[in-house]
């Protein structure tokens, strides 16, 4: 049987501690390189033990910077001139490789909608976030979203008076004292039959009437309304003014009559404003305007 001393105890300690410290150390060894990322490709993976979860400080510490790492986000712009004064602040003095080399500005028409992507994917070896963007929404004005919201609206005659009244500086031919003669002609007539309608040279029509007095007799009278008016209207908020046509409409029906205006090509109107804008964007941005939607 073998003799236990204290000089081989001391032996086993010694030899049992470097096991145990060679042991631990392939052990951080392994758990080091679990926790490294593994690159394939474009793919990469980490080692992670189970019930654990991967938290991304990135922006905390991005926060703590006194400034961020780079641009990003969506300014609202609420006219063309601040658009392209936006546009021309992305152009960074001294800068190799602007925002104008970078980025593209889209148009839509159908939303009337133009947005500036800065960081777009335009360099052919550089793909960019697409994360820094200004818009501008262009909005109808409140006198043209009125005209544009009745068209074709049938007006009975007290109604089309009024609405005529509380529109008539947006018209500018004929007159608009003259359309005011006739909405507050129609106005003052309320109890009137109408009865019949004809063309006249000038291309207006004569509406013929009786109007009742009593119960006993009645005044014949007749009334002029012109074949179409023009309007004078700035179709965009903080745009410029624009000219729209209107034919004016009516229908007798029993001694009654329905006014009511369509406003000519007022769709080509809305796309040849927004058309203008696109121009300018190409005359003075800089950025190449595509139409279409980032």
């Amino acid at each position: 049987m073998a003799t236990i001393t204290n000089e081989s105890l001391n032996t086993w300690g010694k030899e049992s501690g470097a096991e145990a410290v060679k042991v631990a150390t392939t052990l951080i060894a392994l758990a080091g390189a679990a926790g490294q990322p593994a690159s394939q490709g474009n793919h990469h993976y980490v080692m992670v033990p189970p019930n654990y979860t991967a938290k991304d400080i990135t922006e905390l510490v991005e926060k703590a910077n006194p400034e961020p790492n780079r641009k990003r986000g969506t300014v609202t712009l609420k006219d063309l001139d601040s658009l392209l004064l936006y546009c021309a602040d992305q152009d960074m003095v001294g800068s190799s490789i602007g925002a104008t080399q970078l980025g593209y500005i889209y148009a839509d028409p159908d939303q009337r909608k133009i947005t500036a992507v800065f960081n777009d994917h335009r360099a052919p070896d550089a793909p960019g976030w697409r994360d820094h963007r200004a818009e501008y929404k262009a909005e109808f004005t409140p006198e043209f979203a009125s005209w544009i919201g009745k068209n074709k609206h049938q007006f009975s005659q007290t109604e089309f008076a009024e609405f005529i009244e509380d529109n008539m500086a947006d018209i500018t031919a004929p007159a608009a004292t003259a359309m005011l003669e006739m909405a507050t002609t129609i106005q003052a007539k309320t109890d009137i039959n109408f009865a019949s309608a004809k063309r006249l040279q000038n291309g207006q029509v004569q509406l013929q009437y009786t109007e009742s007095i009593d119960a006993r007799a009645g005044a014949n009278g007749a009334m002029e309304i012109p074949k179409e008016f023009n309007l004078g209207l700035r179709i965009f908020k903080n745009g410029a003014g624009y000219k729209v046509t209107a034919r004016l409409k009516y229908r007798l029906h029993g001694g009654t009559i329905k006014f009511w205006y369509e406003l000519d090509r007022v769709e080509r109107a809305i796309e040849d404003a927004f058309s203008g804008y696109v121009a300018t964007l190409r005359e003075q941005s800089g950025y190449v305007v595509l139409l279409g939607t980032p």
